[in-house]
């Protein structure tokens, strides 16, 4: 083709200059022309209307338009057209994505009746020949390009389905040649009635359809029967899931006695038999009947091996749970420095369990925390495999070594020992965690040791026998109660206790509670055994047991342990309480001593007015004299002056000597609590720190705690401006004396104050005691019964965490998630697992 035999293109328009010719041609390539999303069925004709934009449609370099030299010459006769022209995004190899199809589709250029086509000649140039505006409107698939003067099928084009065969006219090669247009109608006829053209035809029509709306296409439609078919199995295995969690917080056993095939399950669920051995099948049950109807129709037509009420499939969400929960405390800790409590115990299947948890500074609620982390079975309790096993959770649970800094358990050998116990071990890898004997431990064996004076001793071990009497009988115990109830006298009214409690083999402060009751039920007690040693009810122990305590050594030594430990109770309780740290602790202890030497100090008063006055009353409605005991042997180290005084003999020889060993060994036991490093931290609380020389106080902080302070050579500077605040504080409030260390740690913020601020929470870090551990043996025993002693330990850790941790709010749809992306499962879920 030459320029001058083309000279009348632009015969009816007023174009800018025409653009430079390309000497390319479109060839007959059997690649692409668009990447349109391919079809191969009529029922799969719709699935190519997307929404992803990485699914738009390209015109990758194999879908390439051949070119023939000296043929082809690109003039754009109507450059205001190309975004409206296939061409020119076929020629450009540009992207086109749902909006250009639809564009192109339902608003291509079109020219109208003055539109001059191009005159194209032969090879001899004896014949020439133009492209008619007739066929536009006759074929609606046909399209013109004035960008490359050409004319295009738009439906193949667009919807082209890839499957290797060669598609030339009207698709791989616009028709722009002479050779084209003489023998047009037989090509397009016979482009027409091609499979491949009707199949492009129908994609175009379920695109169009499909892009006015959406949710018609077949690929939403098998999107959402997909979502919904996931969101109804997601229900059904959060029901399951649910029922799990309801049960490990109320501690519910979940499993029955026995294994129940999934044909007795339909039955139970069905009403055919009402009874079933498990709880959860029964929990299943009450949720099918309180209207979870694809609960119901999963359990009834579910496949047999996709049920997931199996017990393996209880063990993998109770084991969820366990991590959820777990990973929910660990958040909390993060990069906190922290203490490790740990105790030891044998359950029911006489396994020894130990049991970890961990102390810690809360920044997000400002409180102190202790939480369960786990029960570990052990085979063997000897210092160095303890401490093996404590880092190895450590490790696993990625707490770093150094941020431990204090270690609490009993006294035993293993435990304490300085060379080869756990505590020293631990040390050797966490240099700055510390060991404290538990306080509260301390102060049983100061109780323990006080307790060894001979009247002391001899009444608690005739009260023993006593509860022992009346709760080994029922026919007692009733006439007991009877005897409490029918009781009108007016010093009865002052009680309202209707029952013995039994003395608590280890927690000797707990005994008080016991001493005391017995103490307000003493004449029911001598009364119902005066009944039990004559008559029809006689009994040999009851007249033993009558004539015990049916005497004045008896009563005086009851009311002078109950009177004197009944200081010791609260400060038991307190030493108990998770959120109080050493400094606390201190003043408690010392407050208690304090008191107990103002007793020793007004021992006649007190004696007089409290203890002895309260045993009058007792002898008075008991009709028993007041009297000392005999002796027979005569002192060897001291005067053997005759004591005819009841009251004085009591006093001299139980009262004090009692109250005496007391206040010796607290001082002895409780001496942890005046370690250097609790005694140095606790100068930092307001009464203490008005006092102070701050540069000594700097000196040993910064000598003692130097890798812990963020801002070592402020500390001086941060003491005064603490001082300072401090006296502010307790010029407003004298209760700050006796604050916590949680309310000062918030009065220390981290902009004024960060040396303060870290040394405070290492303070209140330091663990009191181990009463969490003792506590969690408490929900040990509830979880860990008789019946239930085969339980595995991964169960046990799983339900121990959902029951002890009830602060924290399960997320079903997150165990689930967890659940789901373990393994791949029989039913979809919609979750992707990590496999």
């Amino acid at each position: 083709m030459s320029n001058s035999k083309r000279s009348n293109t632009l015969l009816s328009y007023n174009f800018s200059s025409k653009k430079i010719r390309v000497d390319t041609e479109i060839s007959t390539s059997n690649s692409n022309t668009v990447a349109a999303t391919t079809i191969s069925t009529n029922e799969d004709s719709n699935l190519f209307l997307s929404n992803d934009p990485e699914n738009l449609d390209y015109i990758t370099d194999e879908a390439n338009f051949g070119v023939e030299s000296n043929e082809l010459k690109v003039i754009d006769s109507r450059p205001d057209t190309n975004k409206n022209d296939i061409g020119y995004y076929l020629f450009n190899k540009l992207p086109i994505d749902d909006y250009l199809k639809y564009s192109l589709l339902t608003n291509h250029f079109k020219p109208n009746g003055k539109y001059s086509f191009p005159i194209l000649y032969s090879d001899d140039n004896k014949h020439s020949r133009r492209f008619l505006i007739n066929w536009l409107n006759n074929y609606s698939f046909l399209v013109y390009s004035p960008y490359i003067e050409g004319s295009y099928c738009i439906n193949c084009t667009l919807f082209r389905n890839v499957q290797g065969q060669k598609l030339e006219l009207f698709v791989d090669t616009p028709c722009y040649k002479y050779k084209h247009l003489k023998h047009f109608s037989t090509s397009w006829k016979s482009h027409i009635n091609s499979q491949f053209h009707q199949n492009s035809t129908i994609a175009t029509d379920n695109f169009i359809r499909t892009y006015k709306d959406p949710s018609l296409s077949i690929s939403s439609l098998i999107d959402k029967n997909r979502f919904n078919k996931i969101n109804r199995n997601k229900t059904i295995l959060l029901s399951i899931i649910k029922i799990i969690i309801t049960c490990a917080r109320q501690n519910i056993p979940i499993r029955g006695h026995c294994e129940e095939t999934i044909n007795d399950i339909r039955k139970i669920i069905n009403g055919i038999d009402s009874h079933s051995g498990s709880n959860f099948i029964a929990l299943l049950k009450q949720r099918i009947d309180a209207g979870d109807e694809l609960l119901r129709d999963h359990i009834e037509h579910g496949p047999k091996n996709a049920l997931y009420i199996s017990s393996l499939v209880q063990n993998e969400i109770i084991d969820c749970i366990h991590k959820y929960i777990l990973n929910e405390v660990l958040h909390r800790v993060k990069n906190c420095l922290f203490s490790i409590i740990v105790d030891e115990t044998t359950d029911t299947s006489t396994v020894e369990q130990l049991s970890l948890s961990i102390r810690y500074y809360d920044n997000k609620t400002h409180d102190i925390r202790e939480d369960f982390l786990a029960f570990i079975e052990t085979i063997s309790c000897t210092g160095e495999t303890i401490s093996n096993v404590i880092l190895d959770y450590l490790t696993t649970y990625n707490l770093p070594f150094n941020n431990c800094v204090g270690q609490a358990y009993d006294g035993a050998s293993n435990m304490a020992g300085t060379y080869r116990g756990c505590q020293a071990l631990i040390k050797q890898k966490c240099s700055d965690a510390e060991y404290y004997h538990c306080s509260n431990h301390c102060l049983n064996l100061s109780l323990v040791d006080s307790c060894s004076i001979s009247y002391i001793r001899n009444m608690v071990g005739t009260i023993k026998e006593i509860i022992n009497f009346f709760t080994d009988s029922p026919k007692r115990m009733q006439a007991l109660r009877s005897e409490i109830t029918d009781y009108q006298d007016e010093y009865i009214c002052l009680t309202n206790k209707k029952r013995l409690l039994s003395l608590c083999e280890t927690r000797w402060v707990d005994r008080n509670t016991s001493i005391e009751t017995f103490l307000e039920l003493y004449i029911p007690i001598v009364n119902t055994l005066d009944k039990f040693r004559q008559g029809k009810l006689k009994n040999p122990a009851a007249e033993q047991l009558f004539h015990s305590i049916n005497n004045f050594q008896h009563i005086i030594s009851t009311c002078i342990s109950c009177f004197l430990l009944s200081d010791v109770v609260p400060v038991s309780r307190l030493l108990q309480t998770e959120t109080l740290d050493f400094s606390s602790a201190n003043q408690y202890v010392d407050d208690l001593l304090h008191k107990f030497e103002q007793r020793k100090h007004q021992a006649q008063d007190y004696f007089h007015n409290v203890v002895y006055s309260h045993a009058e009353e007792l002898c008075k409605e008991l009709f028993i004299t007041p009297s000392i005991p005999r002796h027979s042997v005569l002192h060897c180290r001291k005067q053997n002056v005759p004591i005819c005084n009841p009251e004085q003999f009591y006093c001299d020889h139980v009262y004090l000597p009692f109250l005496e060993d007391l206040i010796n060994s607290i001082k002895s036991r409780l001496s942890s609590l005046k370690s250097g490093r609790i005694v140095l931290l606790s100068k930092l609380r307001p009464e203490l720190i008005v006092h102070e020389n701050l540069l000594d106080l700097s000196k040993h902080l910064s000598k003692q705690f130097a890798d812990r302070l963020p801002s070592p050579l402020q500390l001086n500077s941060e003491l005064e401006r603490w001082q300072k605040k401090c006296i502010d504080l307790l010029k407003m409030n004298d209760g700050w004396r006796k604050k916590w260390i949680n309310e000062l740690i918030q009065e220390a913020d981290n902009v004024f104050y960060p040396n303060v601020r870290i040394l405070l929470i290492f303070l209140a870090t330091l663990p009191v005691s181990t009463a969490s551990a003792e506590r969690s043996f408490s929900k040990l025993s509830t979880i860990k019964t008789y019946y239930r002693s085969t339980m595995k330990q991964n169960r046990l850790n799983g339900l121990a965490m959902a029951y002890i941790h009830k602060d924290i709010r399960i997320d079903a749809d997150e165990v689930l998630k967890m659940y789901c992306q373990k393994y791949t499962r029989r039913l979809e879920f919609g979750v992707q697992t990590m496999e």
